[in-house]
């Protein structure tokens, strides 16, 4: 039942960070490893362009998570700096419905505002678990500068298989 809810990219749940290493390489995308000596199972991948999107996507980011080199998680990131927050919140939208037709209705997470120093942030994400163990997160984030009365907006779409982390 792992196809129910594959990682976008083309990448498999288990899949070393080999493959997206490669991609990156490919693609001439920037790519960098984060990896914790408190934390020796996990490693993770953030690879993001330069000239704004991804290759081929809408996206800014991609970030993949690894158990002991196994791929576990998947969040695609998207928005950039200087976007505007009402164009930003448009692709929101039209995602959450398109992953409402093919997975099932989202559930709201958690919801937040926060005040201080002349900003507003707002936040907000939802959930949905497709399978046991495959969770679909969807959070978005508002930044509003009251002073210059500008707001900024991004949202990330987090894919994630528990079933690959031992109990």
């Amino acid at each position: 039942g792992q196809a129910i809810l594959a990682p976008p990219f083309g990448l498999q749940w288990g899949d070393s960070p080999d493959k997206v290493l490669d991609w990156a390489d490919a693609k001439k995308l920037d790519a960098t490893i984060n990896m914790k000596g408190a934390t020796p199972a996990l490693y993770i991948v953030r690879v993001s362009s330069a000239q704004g999107p991804l290759p081929g996507h809408p996206a800014y980011a991609l970030e993949t998570r690894y158990h002991w080199g196994k791929l576990f998680e998947v969040t695609v990131h998207y928005g950039a700096p200087g976007m505007k927050a009402a164009k930003v919140r448009v692709d929101f939208d039209k995602l959450k419905t398109a992953m409402t037709v093919k997975h099932g209705p989202f559930t709201p997470s958690n919801k937040q505002e926060k005040k201080g120093d002349g900003f507003i942030r707002r936040s907000v994400s939802y959930h949905r678990e497709p399978v046991k163990g495959l969770l679909l997160m969807m959070s978005w984030t508002e930044v509003e500068d009251t002073l210059r009365k500008k707001r900024s907006a991004r949202f990330s779409l987090l894919y994630r298989n528990q079933n690959i982390i031992p109990k």
